[in-house]
């Protein structure tokens, strides 16, 4: 079944398939790290990396690989997708950690620090930075990229995990707690902390597939833009959710005193915000010719999800 067909089928059933496919990449990634860890380090890791989750990035990035090469993806583009997992996982069980968010549960379960122990945690996530660029090259050698392509895969995932990306976006949104930030402030934030390892997700795979530069762009504005979508539908479900049907604590923006969309907006203005960031997505497809009915409606599930 193409992914087109799939989606055809129905969402769910499309990201049910794409996230099993990850899944089994993602067991042999994770057998591969464990293997080259010793057992208290491996243990924490092991636990972080088989925690449930949506598998958004992976899904992803193979689905932008799809787009450009119009054919099924092979599984070692999941294995290199593989890697936006991992460095995803790191900065989940880092801003549970008690120093950030001091979290006692993600995707369902007791967080890795609440489990192993703060400083396991706190090594095992470090752990995870470099395993994650050695699960991209090797993936990406498994598919035959050239030396080229394998160093701006890894400079790509480098720049979005890093201090000009996620990492500058975390440290951002933590100075700005207990602040009264503006919308061109908070989207800065958010740019950084979720829009950048989104973006790059998109980019991973576009390069993997020898996109060229107009694609390549369409893909990147289409990830930043669906990245800020994300990040107000998280604070509008941390605002109307549960603990049990978003497998986190809930309010814990709030109880921070950070700044957030609804805070803002409001929530009905800041849904409205989300769905104008969709559209802004999907029109950045079109507008690079980058045809993606899998793409355009994981834009659709952002928007609507629940948890």
């Amino acid at each position: 079944m193409t992914a087109a067909l799939a989606v055809d089928a129905g969402l769910e059933t499309f990201l049910a398939r794409e996230r099993a496919r990850v899944n089994a990449a993602l067991a042999e990634v994770v057998d591969a790290i464990a293997a080259d860890a010793p057992a208290w380090l491996a243990t924490p890791m092991r636990y972080a990396l088989e925690t449930p989750g949506k598998r958004l990035r992976p899904i992803l990035c193979a689905a932008a690989w799809r787009a450009i090469r119009g054919a099924e993806a092979p599984d070692g583009v999941y294995r290199l997708a593989c890697a936006l997992e991992v460095v995803h996982t790191y900065s989940l069980v880092h801003d549970d950690l008690p120093s950030m968010d001091d979290d006692a549960l993600r995707r369902g379960r007791p967080t890795v620090h609440t489990v192993h122990g703060v400083h396991p945690a706190m090594v095992a996530g470090a752990a995870l930075i470099p395993a994650a660029a050695r699960v991209l090259d090797d993936a990406a050698r498994s598919l035959e990229l050239g030396a080229e392509t394998r160093r701006a895969l890894i400079a790509e995932l480098c720049r979005a995990g890093g201090a000009a990306g996620m990492v500058g976006g975390q440290l951002m949104d933590l100075e700005g707690e207990a602040k009264e930030l503006n919308a061109e402030a908070l989207e800065a934030i958010h740019r950084r902390k979720t829009g950048a390892l989104l973006a790059a997700s998109l980019r991973l795979g576009g390069i993997a597939a020898g996109a060229g530069d107009v694609a390549l762009a369409a893909l990147s504005e289409y990830g930043q833009d669906l990245g800020l979508a994300f990040q107000i539908v998280d604070d509008v479900l941390d605002v109307t959710g549960s603990a049990d049907q978003l497998g986190k604590t809930a309010g814990k923006d709030a109880s921070a005193g950070k700044t957030t969309y609804p805070a803002l907006y409001g929530l009905e203005g800041a849904r409205a915000r989300a769905a104008h960031y969709v559209a802004a997505a999907v029109a950045a497809l079109r507008d690079g010719g980058v045809a993606s009915e899998p793409l355009e409606a994981v834009a659709r599930y952002v928007l609507e999800r629940r948890h």
